[in-house]
């Protein structure tokens, strides 16, 4: 959503105390407005958030003239409750078109809340425990005062954060250089190694600057992801995708023959997106299925597509603990027993990115009764071709 805002709430009036407004509704800091003419009222009355997508379509507030008042038509609102226990008012964001609101979002909006609580009730540092008149003088005292020092503090951090991937990424960048030169000796080595034993050196030798290059790869996609350039496409008409897929399928599954592999992808013949991208996508998530999944079981890779979205899905029988579902798709993500496993933990962060990147989502369920299904979901471009016909495979083979 383009609005966001903290507001204050009184007796009776509704006070704007930091705002963000992207759509031009005019709304500033300082803006006031009578509390019955806001949900707000409600918000902090019974200390519960208020959302909805589009309130033209939501059965509970379509007759309320507030949202046609201030003009906005998506709204999310919720209680910012001071550690004391008082509310001081709502975290509120808007928007004149529709937006989606999901559960993601609405915690998001609570977690956010109770940071907002947090710079607003900090504790007042005692008269006795200033140095000087100077040092009080220079105290945040009000809320207006305490968000605005924490909004400096926050875009020093941001801007450190910056700089530290930036850095990650001209080091990964800059490492590609030694690494062709060791390939190039290790080569040149390789004319005149006659023995069995230098040989095997000169391939273990290729398979750690394989593995070197593949970790040089994923560090830059991440540092470009971090730093908002996001996944590096290169778009243009693909033929046959499906048969792309299950090429890449059947090459991440290769080193795991324990995991039969089940392929059934219907695709339009003409795709316009990165398919070598999408490879990496199908493999991150077939790789992740294969090393977390359940032992022995099967995992599938469907693709379908409609006029307008195409449709992966990578579905395997084993379950995600409830704790990780909430950072599954952040960067380094790992769980306490997989602390000492190799790789930087990037595959799933990146397989979102790429689909960022596509216009699309990732997104995953997970329980008993299904297992787990990742699905990504990205808009078709340009016109709908035909689809080619299925591609199935069985027992970790491409039929």
């Amino acid at each position: 959503m383009r609005v966001a805002l903290i507001g204050e709430v009184g007796e009776r009036q509704w006070h704007a105390i930091h705002v963000l407004d992207r759509a031009g509704l005019g709304i500033s800091p300082g803006l006031q407005l009578d509390l019955v003419n806001t949900f707000c009222r409600d918000v902090t009355a019974t200390r519960e958030a208020i959302w909805f997508a589009d309130y033209r379509q939501d059965p509970e507030r379509c007759d309320s003239p507030i949202p046609a008042m201030h003009g906005f038509r998506s709204y999310v609102s919720v209680p910012v409750v001071l550690a004391d226990g008082r509310v001081f008012g709502t975290l509120c964001t808007l928007d004149p078109d529709p937006r989606p609101v999901t559960d993601e979002i609405l915690h998001a909006m609570q977690a956010l809340a109770a940071v907002v609580a947090e710079q607003i009730g900090a504790p007042q540092v005692r008269e006795t425990d200033e140095p000087d008149e100077e040092a009080k003088q220079d105290r945040p005292s009000s809320p207006e005062s305490r968000l605005r020092a924490s909004e400096v503090l926050n875009s020093a951090l941001r801007q450190e954060g910056k700089e530290r991937e930036e850095f990650i990424a001209v080091l990964a960048h800059d490492l590609r250089n030694p690494l062709q030169a060791i390939r190039v000796t290790s080569d040149l080595l390789s004319l005149s190694a006659t023995s069995e034993a230098q040989q095997s050196l000169l391939r273990h030798l290729d398979d750690s600057a394989d593995r070197m290059a593949e970790l040089i790869d994923v560090t830059l996609d991440f540092a470009r992801g971090r730093l908002g350039s996001g996944i590096a496409l290169r778009v243009r008409p693909w033929r046959d995708l499906s048969a792309l897929l299950a090429n890449a399928a059947e090459q991440a599954m290769a080193p795991y023959p324990g995991c039969p592999l089940i392929v059934e992808l219907t695709l339009p013949e003409v795709v316009s997106c990165d398919a070598d991208r999408l490879c990496q996508l199908v493999s991150n998530l077939l790789i992740n299925a294969a090393i977390h999944g359940r032992k022995g079981s099967p995992i599938a890779l469907r693709g379908h597509a409609d006029d307008t979205t195409l449709v992966l899905d990578v579905h395997n029988q084993g379950v995600i603990a409830e704790a990780s579902m909430k950072t599954l798709f952040e960067p380094f993500h790992r769980t306490g027993d997989q602390r000492l496993d190799s790789g930087l933990g990037l595959g799933l962060y990146i397989a979102s990115q790429i689909a960022v990147s596509h216009g699309g989502a990732l997104t995953v369920q997970s329980s008993d009764a299904i297992g787990t299904t990742f699905t990504l979901r990205m808009p078709l471009r340009g016109a709908p071709q035909a689809s080619v016909p299925a591609v199935h495979s069985g027992g970790g083979s491409i039929a």
